[in-house]
């Protein structure tokens, strides 16, 4: 029987990190069923799976590395999971067949697993992702669903087709997360879909959920706040610092905005109807002609307040509270304290 070699793709903000805990959790586990998740000594990165840098090193057309990683971690008579969400992305990129090509030759069947969400609310999901992540991101939300919808990012059917071309549509398994499954769905799904169902029995739980988003209240104030710092001049390091502790801070001390969804109604419903195509041909190529997206949509009065007006006010409130207790320690922001002190005198305070 051939060895089988499951690929999990992400996507990105679909339950990716839980599934990961999980299958590192019970990495003993699996072995002794012949299914092996393992991570290079020299190339584990936290919260990015496995294959974070067989990823990487494909994503940037590094083959020599790439077939490395690929020897080290195909050399098991038994089935192996790859997983990363970077993987996702791989679809766009004429390396796909290569790459198969290569895992063939080392005894392997290849397996495509991904997870979906609904693209109105995966979009949010992956906005708060790049606020309080360490990325060098500054725009609002319209930017990057621009952004995802030039690259082809949401319309989910051409990215799986893409995969299915080289491994075959049969072996491209598509798992939609909507509101309302357990939490540890995803990964009773994962274990269904590798043949090791019996490592979640019922009534056990798969463990805590991870890389959880904060409020929604607080994303886009800590979007401005992100933006100020980066615009002074400030590191990402002491940026990302800032945020994470005004994430913590700010739902202690401040009535935090109760708004369930970053944009409204009307809006969401564009970006469905954006994305119906998409859908269709999603639910006719890999979900058995049935419609797990659908387009109904959740009405949330909170939800209606302007971004901007709301994160003002939330961000003075929250400048108010702890402006006798400021201290400025990037180095951009001690040399304006020191020039505006030269130019106002001896007696000017901040």
């Amino acid at each position: 029987m051939k060895k089988r070699l499951f690929l999990h793709v992400g996507m990105p903000k679909c339950a990716t990190t839980t599934v990961q805990d999980f299958l590192a959790t019970h990495a003993g586990d699996l072995a002794a069923r012949g299914i092996h998740y393992e991570f290079h000594r020299q190339n584990r990165v936290n919260d990015q799976g496995n294959a974070g840098q067989l990823a990487a090193d494909l994503l940037r057309g590094d083959t020599t590395a790439a077939d490395a990683l690929l020897a080290f971690f195909l050399r098991h008579d038994g089935d192996v999971i790859l997983s990363s969400e970077n993987l996702f992305g791989l679809a766009r990129s004429a390396l796909i067949q290569e790459v198969i090509e290569r895992i063939r030759t080392l005894g392997f069947e290849v397996g495509i697993i991904c997870f979906l969400r609904r693209q109105d609310m995966w979009i949010e999901s992956d906005y708060k992702q790049h606020v309080k992540g360490g990325v060098d991101w500054r725009d609002g939300i319209d930017a990057l669903l621009q952004f995802r919808i030039e690259k082809q990012v949401l319309n989910y059917n051409w990215m799986l087709i893409n995969w299915a071309k080289s491994v075959g549509r049969e072996n491209v398994l598509a798992v939609p997360l909507i509101p309302g499954q357990h939490q540890d769905y995803p990964v009773r799904a994962f274990l269904e879909a590798i043949g090791a169902s019996d490592l979640l029995p019922e009534g056990k739980q798969a463990g805590v959920r991870r890389n959880i988003s904060p409020p929604t209240g607080l994303i886009e104030p800590a979007r401005y706040l992100k933006k100020a710092m980066l615009d002074q001049g400030m590191s990402m390091t002491m940026t990302t610092r800032t945020i994470e502790t005004f994430f913590k801070r700010a739902p202690l001390e401040l009535e935090v905005p109760s708004r369930r969804f970053l944009v409204s109604f009307a809006r969401r419903h564009r970006i469905l109807n954006i994305c119906a195509q998409y859908n269709e041909a999603l639910a006719r190529n890999f979900f058995d002609e049935v419609d797990h997206f659908g387009r109904d949509l959740d009405e949330d009065p909170a939800s209606e307040e302007p971004l901007s007006k709301e994160a003002a006010a939330l961000l003075a409130a929250y400048h108010i509270r702890h402006r006798a207790g400021l201290r400025i320690t990037d180095w951009a922001l001690r040399r304006l304290s020191a020039a505006r002190a030269r130019v106002m005198g001896p007696r000017f305070r901040s």
